[in-house]
């Protein structure tokens, strides 16, 4: 399968960068960035199949990048960006815009019926947006635009996943050793999540395989029951759930 993944650099997106090259589900992997970087090299990982493809404008994509996704199953949108570190409108575009302007330019990559769209969200999402957070606003306001894309006949080949993972729980390598992240979160957050709210933690390990197994998966909607952490129909996954579904899916 040929899959697609954005945010390869981030914490997320290079663990699934890993997983992708490990997977002998995906025989293709465009990672699209805004600039070059080094592949992770390991006697497990088939480099030989990622393809990095420079793009510096998230809001378009002309017929010349589409051509190189052509015939592509599915994307893990995996970019983002703290609301902390940007000005509002910014996060807004990032968050909100890019997001949708790929789901749509993508949605007919495929030389299948349909286009897995696996949208990297986060806990606190509120499709509402009555959430005193900007981050909470935009996320549900992105994961409502989203999911009301296959209703569109242009779009109807869409099959989209909103993944929530709460607290991202890296390996030791991939943690960020600012100083202030040493303090509050290694030594103050984590370790107190990890022990009282183990269910709003989400280690990079299961969570980029169940972000690749839906990558890669029929387009179906998961099986919804209460308390479990699928919602919205089957498309969006909750940090609870995440664990659980690595195992099943």
């Amino acid at each position: 399968m040929h899959i697609i993944l954005t945010g390869a650099t981030g914490t997320v997106g290079a663990a699934v960068l890993r997983h992708c090259l490990a997977s002998p589900n995906i025989t293709h992997l465009s990672i699209l960035s805004r600039r070059e970087f080094a592949l992770p090299v390991d006697d497990n990982l088939d480099v030989q199949k990622a393809h990095t493809i420079i793009h510096k404008d998230y809001s378009a994509y002309p017929d010349e990048l589409l051509a190189k996704l052509k015939g592509a199953d599915g994307c893990i949108w995996a970019q983002g960006i703290s609301q902390t570190e940007v000005p509002k409108d910014e996060y807004i575009r990032i968050t909100h815009d890019y997001p949708l302007a790929a789901a749509k330019a993508f949605s007919s990559l495929s030389i299948n019926s349909k286009f897995n769209f696996v949208y990297v969200s986060g806990e606190g999402a509120d499709p509402t947006e009555k959430s005193y957070t900007l981050f909470g606003k935009i996320k549900g306001r992105t994961e409502t635009a989203l999911l009301s894309l296959p209703s569109t006949p242009a779009y109807s080949a869409l099959r989209v996943y909103n993944v929530r993972p709460g607290y991202v729980d890296p390996p030791k390598h991939h943690r960020p050793r600012s100083i202030i992240t040493k303090i509050l979160v290694e030594s103050v957050l984590a370790p107190a999540l990890r022990l009282l709210l183990p269910s709003q933690v989400s280690p990079t390990g299961p969570l980029s395989k169940v972000l690749v197994d839906l990558a890669t998966g029929d387009g179906n909607a998961l099986e919804a029951k209460p308390g479990a952490g699928i919602e919205a129909d089957g498309r969006t996954v909750r940090s609870v759930a995440i664990r659980r579904l690595a195992t099943e899916l």
